[in-house]
């Protein structure tokens, strides 16, 4: 009677940390992120962009010119100065405008970098879960190479074990293309952190299995983009009261003096006028109606988002609670439950096909479990990652 063996390697349901590795924790990632991320260094400069654009009063700037004349009285120099200023209304209303843009660029940015966050949650996840069944493809490798040893004691005088021990060789053969698959993604997966880190040093490195989390959504929060959606409502607005000014002259003030020569006395000019913008009334008028016509497609696309996240978000809420679920029947029933079934069977002997069966049966169905784990937990954080962007707001790491 030769007793099963399965190690404890086997038994275990969390990675191991190879000797050396450096483990990269979710925070610590994320952490990275908000720190050395290209993408968020662009989205900020433009919202100090937007910010430094909305400071001051803008108006045309003073023109000062030295004058020289000729006439029959000999040199007759003068100067002149020159300013034009918009209509007061009109000066408001444009500073209105860019601050209106800058309070936009403010609502994108922290748009942006929430989803730039969660497409860094989502990449570090999927270099945890590559890790994990790259584990598994090897566990899965070692345990069939092991098991076709001791098959081939008992294939020697039954025909029944030499179908099971070539059927047995046959998967362990094909498993060789499944751990290279699963290598060849882990490594896919890790270079693919330095989109979000750079510098990050990837060799030798592993993760952490992250902490399973939930959200809650306020009934009376709203999206990131509702928020975005509003503020680009407010700066059309503010926009199309801009374009409405346009019908109102602007002011002109011209200065102008000459010294004057032995034919001409010395002479002073004063000037104030207005444009009439209103004479040429079907420009200002066309500019009304396109910016109109822009407001009337930010509001619908408010109304859109608001409608789209609260449909949305009520199903991923209800699809992530039965995910978790799912996934939590997994870690406390279903691969425990595996687990002692090993431990059973390592009494069993491995001197009949029956055994043997077991034998195999045990141990693929307890790898086949943590495979469903993952899989579920990808399911749960990418529902996860989901309603937090439709919220705007970063997932818990």
């Amino acid at each position: 009677m030769r007793p099963l063996l399965i190690t404890s390697l086997l038994l275990t349901t969390h990675l191991g940390t190879a000797y050396g590795a450096k483990v990269l924790t979710l925070p610590d990632f994320i952490q990275r992120v908000q720190t050395h991320s290209p993408d968020l260094a662009i989205e900020k400069s433009l919202a100090n962009e937007a910010d430094a654009r909305a400071k001051g009063v803008r108006i045309s700037p003073p023109m000062i010119g030295l004058m020289r004349m000729n006439d029959a009285g000999g040199t007759n120099s003068g100067i002149e100065i020159s300013q034009e200023l918009p209509f007061p209304t009109k000066i408001q209303r444009e500073k209105e405008v860019r601050e209106n843009e800058a309070k936009s660029q403010y609502a994108l940015f922290n748009y942006r970098k929430n989803a730039i966050l969660l497409d860094a949650r989502a990449a570090y996840l999927e270099f945890w879960q590559a890790f994990a069944k790259a584990n598994i493809a090897l566990e899965k490798r070692d345990w069939l190479k092991s098991h076709v040893k001791i098959s081939r004691t008992l294939a020697r005088g039954d025909s029944n074990a030499q179908i099971h021990l070539i059927g047995t060789e046959s998967e362990a053969d094909l498993l060789e293309n499944e751990v290279l698959e699963a290598q060849a993604e882990l490594a896919e997966k890790t270079n693919a952190l330095r989109n979000f880190v750079p510098d990050l040093i990837i060799q030798e490195i592993e993760p952490q299995e992250p902490k399973l989390e939930s959200i809650e959504v306020d009934p009376k929060s709203k999206s990131g983009l509702v928020f975005l959606r509003e503020s680009e409502v407010k700066l059309v607005s503010s926009l199309k009261g801009l374009k409405q000014q346009a019908y109102l002259p602007d002011l002109v003030f011209r200065y102008r003096s000459y010294s004057g020569n032995e034919m001409t006395q010395r002479n002073e000019e004063v000037m104030v006028g207005i444009t009439l913008p209103f004479l040429f009334f079907w420009q200002p008028q066309s500019e009304v109606s396109e910016i109109s016509a822009r407001g009337q497609r930010a509001q619908a696309e408010l109304e859109k988002s608001r409608v789209d996240f609260e449909t949305r978000v009520a199903g991923l809420l209800a699809k992530s609670e039965s995910l978790k679920k799912q996934l939590m029947t997994l870690k406390v029933k279903l691969i425990p439950r595996a687990e002692k079934r090993m431990r059973l069977v390592e009494n069993l002997s491995a001197r009949s096909i029956e055994g043997l069966d077991t034998h195999r049966m045990v141990m693929l169905d307890y790898l086949d479990l943590r495979t469903k784990e993952l899989n579920a937990r990808n399911e749960f954080e990418k529902a996860l990652i989901e309603i937090s962007r439709l919220i705007g707001k970063e997932a818990p790491p």
